[in-house]
C-alpha cells in the first residue's frame, strides 16, 4: 500500500500521499471524531475499517474520486473482484477479509462513518496544501461543489454536520471559488 500513490500530496511537500499514510490519517480523524462526538458507534469496528478501507486498491490502484462515471463503475467492479481475491488471500486472517468485506458493503454505521470521513479528509488535505490537486486535474468550483454535495447526500448522520462545516469552509478556500482571480 505504500506504493499506491494518491492524487494528493503531504502539504507543502512534493511527495505524494500514499494508501498507508492516508489509511491512518483517516483512521486518526475518525478516532478524534468518535472521541470528541462520544459517538454510539463500535471503534474497534471504525479503526479496522479505517486501517482497511484502501486495501482492494492493492489490486485496482486508486481512482480519483473526479474519475468519469464510466472509470467509477470500472473501479467499482475491480474492487468486488478484489474483494473476492483478499478474502482467499486472507484464509489465515479471517478478521480482516471480513472488515474488507463488510466495509466495502457498507454493512453498518461504522463502515457508513469511515466512508464519509475519508471523503472529508480529501478536502481537508486539499484545503491544507492550497488546493494543488484539485488545481493539477483542473476541478472547477462548481465540479467541486457538485461532487461532495452528492456525496453529502450519502454521507453518515453520525458525522453530517461536520462534513457540511469542513464543506461550508472549504467553499470560502477553494482555489477557484466565485469572485476571486485564481
Amino acid at each position: 500500500m505504500a506504493l499506491i500513490e494518491r492524487n494528493h500530496h503531504l502539504a507543502g511537500h512534493e511527495k505524494a500521499e500514499n494508501d498507508i499514510v492516508h489509511s491512518f490519517t483517516v483512521a486518526l480523524l475518525c478516532w478524534y471524531i468518535y472521541d470528541h462526538n462520544k459517538l454510539d458507534l463500535d471503534l474497534n469496528k471504525i479503526l479496522k475499517y479505517a486501517l482497511i478501507h484502501d486495501f482492494t486498491e492493492l489490486y485496482t490502484g486508486d481512482i480519483n474520486t473526479y474519475a468519469s462515471e464510466q472509470d467509477r463503475k470500472k473501479k467499482a467492479e475491480l474492487d468486488k473482484e478484489a474483494v473476492e481475491r483478499l478474502g482467499s488471500e486472507l484464509r489465515g486472517f479471517p478478521d480482516m477479509a471480513k472488515a474488507i468485506r463488510d466495509y466495502e458493503s457498507r454493512v453498518d454505521q461504522e463502515s457508513l462513518f469511515v466512508w464519509t470521513v475519508d471523503k472529508m479528509q480529501a478536502f481537508i488535505l486539499g484545503d491544507m496544501d492550497d488546493w494543488r490537486p484539485y488545481k493539477k486535474i483542473h476541478i472547477t468550483y462548481d465540479q467541486f461543489i457538485e461532487k461532495h454535495t452528492e456525496q453529502l447526500a450519502q454521507c453518515s448522520a453520525h458525522c453530517k454536520e461536520i462534513f457540511i462545516d469542513v464543506l461550508e469552509y472549504c467553499k470560502t478556500t477553494y482555489y477557484d471559488r466565485p469572485g476571486v482571480n485564481a
